[in-house]
C-alpha cells in the first residue's frame, strides 16, 4: 500500500510549481522578515546587559548600569548554579556570587540575595522586615556600621561594582521635545544614578532603557536612534528608515496585522523589562 500525501504538502507543491517568479520572491521575502523579527526580539534581552552572551569574551565588562528594586530581585541566585547573585549597600549593586555559599540559597545571608541589605548591616539585623529599608532614621553608630560594610565589599572582599539601586521617575508627561532633549543619553545621569536617562515611547507609554539596556539602546549602538522618539513605527515595521523613526505613535493607523503582532511583541517585552516613567503627549510643547 503507498503512502498517502500530506494534503498541505501536495497543495503547496501544486502552487509552487504552478507560481510565478514574483510570486515566490514575495513569498521568500515574507518567510525571511518573519524569521528576522522573531531573532531581533527574542535576542533584544540578551544585548542589553541582562543576560550572558555565552558567545561574548569573559574579560569583556559589562558597562556600569541602574538597577529598579524589582530588577534586583531576579538576581538571587535561584536559578542555578551559575545564577549571579548581587546585593546593594548605600546604593551600590555589587556582585556577591564569588561568595555564594554565604548569599547563595541556603547561605548564612541568603535573605540579602536580590535585595538592598542596608538597614539589616547597618543594624545586624536578619530580618525581612529590614530588607530595602530606608536608611535615613539610622543613628551615627549604625551609620559607622554601614560604612564598614560598605568598604569589606568595596576594598576588602573586592567584589565587582555593577552600577547603582536606583527608582526611576514616574509618571511624567513628555512633550516630543523633552522627550528628544532629555531621552537620548548624553546628558548627566539624574542624582543617585550611573547611567543617563535613555527614553524611548511605545505607544506613547515613556520608558527609561537606561535601566539594563544601555548596552543595546546606548550611543554607540545600532538602536540608539530610537532614543528621545516614540520607536513605535519602527519597531513595527523592523525599519530604521528616517521616515519611520521619525514618525511615530498616534500614527500608526496604516500599520498592517503582521507588524501590529511585532510591535505587540516589542512592547510586551519594554514592559516586562524596562521601567514606565511617563506619557508622551504630542501636543505638549506646540
Amino acid at each position: 500500500m503507498s503512502d498517502a500525501q500530506d494534503p498541505a504538502t501536495g497543495w503547496f507543491a501544486g502552487w509552487f510549481a504552478n507560481a510565478s517568479p514574483a510570486s515566490i520572491v514575495s513569498l521568500a521575502i515574507c518567510i525571511a522578515f518573519g524569521f528576522y523579527a522573531a531573532f531581533v526580539v527574542a535576542n533584544e534581552p540578551a544585548r542589553d546587559g541582562t543576560q550572558t552572551d555565552k558567545e561574548e569574551s569573559e574579560d569583556e565588562a559589562e558597562p556600569p548600569r541602574d538597577f529598579t528594586s524589582s530588577q534586583l530581585r531576579a538576581f538571587d541566585g535561584s536559578g542555578g548554579d551559575d545564577a549571579p547573585i548581587y546585593v546593594a549597600i548605600k546604593g551600590d549593586v555589587f556582585d556577591v556570587s564569588a561568595a555564594r555559599g554565604h548569599y547563595g540559597p541556603g547561605g548564612g545571608y541568603a535573605l540579602f540575595a536580590g535585595h538592598d541589605a542596608s538597614k539589616c548591616l547597618a543594624t545586624m539585623s536578619l530580618e525581612a522586615a529590614d530588607l530595602d529599608g530606608a536608611i535615613s532614621t539610622l543613628n551615627h553608630g549604625e551609620r559607622e556600621q554601614l560604612d564598614e560594610w560598605h568598604f569589606r565589599f568595596a576594598h576588602e572582599k573586592c567584589y565587582p561594582n555593577l552600577g547603582r539601586l536606583a527608582a526611576p521617575a514616574s509618571d511624567e508627561a513628555f512633550g516630543p521635545a523633552a522627550l528628544l532633549a532629555r531621552g537620548t543619553g548624553v546628558s548627566k545621569p539624574p542624582q543617585g544614578r550611573c547611567c543617563a536617562e535613555h527614553l524611548i515611547s511605545v505607544r506613547g507609554q515613556v520608558y527609561d532603557v537606561g535601566f539594563g539596556g544601555a548596552g543595546f539602546y546606548g550611543e554607540g549602538c545600532s538602536y540608539h536612534l530610537f532614543c528621545g522618539k516614540d520607536a513605535s513605527r519602527a519597531l513595527a515595521k523592523m525599519s530604521f528608515k528616517p521616515e519611520d523613526v521619525d514618525r511615530g505613535w498616534p500614527d500608526l493607523d496604516d500599520l498592517d496585522d503582521k507588524e501590529i503582532k511585532i510591535l505587540d511583541d516589542w512592547e510586551k517585552l519594554f514592559k516586562r523589562k524596562y521601567p514606565r516613567v511617563g506619557l508622551l503627549d504630542p501636543t505638549l510643547g506646540k
